[in-house]
């Protein structure tokens, strides 16, 4: 018997996500129906990247971590590490998995620099619990 999962208004329009049927990872699976194509085509498409210098496998494994599963999506928003990806997406209304998946390659394509970054942000970007607030003494002399 299947329980089906309800889901909040945050994370019931995500795209970006991995089944939790899929044969490896559900990377395919996942994005397939999201994108209402078949599941053999992006499996045929990763095969040729993985064919193609390797960088098939490398995407599927950045993808495989920073998606959310389709069963997890009301924990999709957790912070993972230091929670920023996680605030960033929540701020300007995207999917958190586009945003991680983003810092991942970035990350890499900088050699860490984005880290430093990351490490920043953690610190300018305010938690979205907390009210965005001007200081107290605002207009007050």
């Amino acid at each position: 018997m299947e329980t089906q999962t309800t889901q909040t208004t945050e994370t019931a329009n995500y795209r970006w996500i991995r089944s939790d049927k899929g044969a490896v990872a559900g990377v395919c699976a996942g994005l397939s129906q999201a994108f209402g194509i078949e599941t053999w085509i992006l499996r045929v498409i990763w095969l040729v990247a993985i064919l193609w210098f390797g960088s098939g496998v490398l995407l599927y494994l950045i993808l495989a971590v920073c998606l959310p599963r389709v069963d997890k999506l009301d924990h999709a928003l957790d912070g993972k590490l230091l929670g920023v990806c996680a605030r960033i997406a929540k701020r300007y209304r995207m999917e958190v998995g586009l945003v991680r998946t983003a810092f991942v390659l970035l990350a890499m394509f900088t050699f860490g620099a984005a880290i430093l970054g990351y490490g920043l942000c953690y610190f300018l970007i305010p938690k979205t619990d907390e009210p965005v607030s001007r200081s107290k003494s605002a207009g007050v002399f």
